[in-house]
């Protein structure tokens, strides 16, 4: 199917089922159901990112972040470091996961332009998630 059918179909965005399948499936554990509150809105955050995440390009820095962050991990010890020279770009670098360490502005601009656009895939995810609950 090529893809002004899809978009005429309604998935302007082709990650949207692998992203839907990964949320689904995180959210399906039994445990969830019985957790208390504050648990399972951790539980329907990790699993948003985390299928966000997955659902991207294995080469993208900030899925790399991403993932990592959900691993838990001990913390070790860092040897001191004197702060880089700021930039203009460091605010842009310090909101995309794993931004701080891209140090091309075409590289980091890219990662942005697929970082945003997951999360825009992210919303309308959970946009109709929770309109077919209402439903």
């Amino acid at each position: 199917m090529n893809k002004e059918r899809k978009r005429a179909l309604g998935n302007p965005n082709p990650r949207n089922p692998m992203q839907a399948f990964f949320f689904v499936r995180s959210l399906s554990h039994k445990s969830l159901k019985t957790a208390p509150f504050r648990e399972r809105c951790t539980a329907i955050r990790r699993a948003a990112y985390a299928s966000m995440a997955r659902s991207s390009s294995p080469r993208r820095a900030w899925r790399r972040a991403v993932l990592s962050s959900l691993i838990p991990r001990r913390p070790r010890p860092s040897p001191a470091r004197l702060p880089p020279p700021r930039d203009q770009h460091d605010d842009l670098r310090r909101l995309i996961p794993g931004g701080e360490a891209i140090g091309d502005l075409c590289k980091l601009l890219e990662e942005t332009i697929d970082y945003v656009s997951c999360l825009r895939t992210q919303v309308q995810l959970m946009q109709e998630i929770a309109d077919s609950v209402d439903d």
